[in-house]
């Protein structure tokens, strides 16, 4: 059974303390080190035109100029709801 209900702390937590990369990496996208930074592949146009910025835990593609919060990122790789994204994140994350 799927929960309808989070918390606000426990949605900040997810957003700001689970690591992007650690999200990206949970979700099997392919990722590489280019000139010393870690590109991701795009969930939305493919591309490894992307960053990581961990001051702001959010990932960003420069070509499809989206920014991913661990939950988008979840949302967009598993065509999933704001609900199943964060369940998924309950039950794949020790915060």
């Amino acid at each position: 059974m799927t929960k309808r209900y989070f918390s606000d702390d426990f949605i900040r937590m997810l957003r700001n303390h689970v690591p992007i990369d650690t999200v990206i990496a949970l979700l099997n996208i392919e990722a590489r080190i280019a000139h010393n930074l870690f590109r991701f592949r795009c969930p939305l146009c493919g591309k490894f035109h992307t960053a990581v910025e961990q001051n702001t835990n959010l990932a960003r593609c420069f070509d499809c100029k989206q920014n991913f919060n661990p939950i988008d990122m979840v949302m967009t790789a598993m065509n999933s709801s704001f609900i199943e994204a964060v369940q998924f994140l309950e039950d794949n994350i020790n915060p």
